[in-house]
C-alpha cells in the first residue's frame, strides 16, 4: 500500500522545468536469510563511481534483470554487481551506506 501511495506521487510530480518527472519502479526487493532471519538486500544502495556502478545482489532469480536496468540509467559506465551476501545484510549497511565520506 505504501509503495503504490509512493509511485501516485512520485509520478504525478512536476519537476523545476514544469515537465513530469519520470519515475520508474524497481520491482523487487531481494532478501536473504540469516540467523536473525530475512533481510533485504536492496538493489538501490548502490555506488557510482567514475567509470562504474557497484550495483549488491545476493543471488536473486532478478539479479541479471535489475543490474541491467540499473544499468539503463547509468550510461557509459560499467555495471559492477557485487554479491553482498550476509555480511552487509546483517550489518544493516550496504554498498552506498559503507561509501560514504568521513568529515576530517
Amino acid at each position: 500500500m505504501r509503495m503504490a501511495i509512493n509511485e501516485k506521487v512520485a509520478t504525478s510530480a512536476i519537476g523545476g522545468n514544469g515537465d513530469a518527472l519520470a519515475v520508474d519502479v524497481i520491482p523487487v526487493l531481494p532478501f536473504t536469510e540469516t540467523e536473525n532471519g530475512r533481510v533485504v538486500v536492496p538493489y538501490l544502495n548502490f555506488y557510482v563511481g567514475n567509470n562504474f556502478v557497484l550495483i549488491p545482489v545476493c543471488g536473486n532469480e532478478a539479479d541479471d534483470d535489475m543490474v541491467q536496468m540499473i544499468g539503463s540509467f547509468f550510461t557509459g559506465r560499467t555495471m559492477v554487481p557485487l554479491h553482498v551476501g550476509r555480511i552487509l545484510a546483517i550489518g544493516g549497511g550496504g554498498i552506498h551506506c559503507i561509501t560514504q565520506q568521513v568529515p576530517v
